[in-house]
């Protein structure tokens, strides 16, 4: 299956990949984190001119900033109306999950905790066994001072996680210690393709296209005042 990957849960990324064959035929990642919008355009443009034909859309569902992750999901979501092929969802630390199955050979099933910036001086943050990639807790939301209790709720020790992958570890080494893999930070659209496929040959059914943001925005709607004339 070819497979139009996206994400712009962090930085912004977009892949075409065979996923019969595990090879990526193209794929583009933006080092800015808040330039989503100017890189995915062009990016999608040049993606889309391969030969090779989009049979699914995944998109990156997050959870991630309000602004960036909408960008990801509305071209997913505009690219496969438009080509009339399906746009499914996906957890965008899935990516970082695939990645590190993919590269680091480790087969022991031991835990392996993922954490992603959520801004606000908080982290995205998540447990996913090393062997197959599949989540076993979270994802969840906490300031890097709460981590710790949070995984403990949840049966996970975080001083006895030796493997930690994402910007999260970067930004707040101090707290939670540093990354056990430097090159692992953000979700690449060409691992979310194969994380995709992953699911897809066990049988599991991808999510919908919907934004996973486990907080409430901090726009809010402007309350509707009665009128004061009678």
């Amino acid at each position: 299956m070819i497979i139009l990957s996206i994400d712009t849960s962090q930085s912004a990324s977009v892949a075409l990949v065979d996923t019969d064959t595990g090879s990526v035929i193209a794929a583009e990642q933006a080092d800015d984190q808040r330039r989503h919008v100017e890189f995915i355009g062009p990016a999608l443009a040049r993606i889309l001119a391969e030969d090779a034909r989009p049979e699914l859309v995944v998109v990156g569902i997050g959870p991630g900033p309000f602004t960036g992750l909408r960008v990801g999901i509305a071209a997913g979501i505009a690219v496969g109306q438009a080509r009339g092929i399906p746009v499914k969802g996906l957890l965008s630390q899935a990516a970082i999950a695939e990645e590190f199955v993919r590269t680091v050979a480790d087969e022991s099933g031991r835990p392996v905790l993922i954490a992603s910036d959520a801004r606000r001086k908080e982290v995205y943050f998540s447990v996913v066994d090393s062997a197959d990639a599949t989540l076993s807790a979270g994802p969840f939301v906490a300031k890097p001072a709460e981590v710790a209790s949070v995984l403990a709720d949840n049966g996970f020790q975080l001083d006895a996680i030796e493997e930690k992958l994402g910007r999260g570890f970067l930004l707040y080494p101090d707290i939670l210690g540093g990354p056990s893999v430097e090159s692992i930070t953000d979700p690449r659209a060409e691992y979310l393709a194969l994380a995709a496929a992953r699911e897809l040959a066990a049988g599991r059914e991808l999510r919908e296209p919907i934004p996973e943001y486990l907080r409430e925005p901090d726009a809010k709607a402007t309350p509707v005042r009665e009128s004061s004339l009678k």
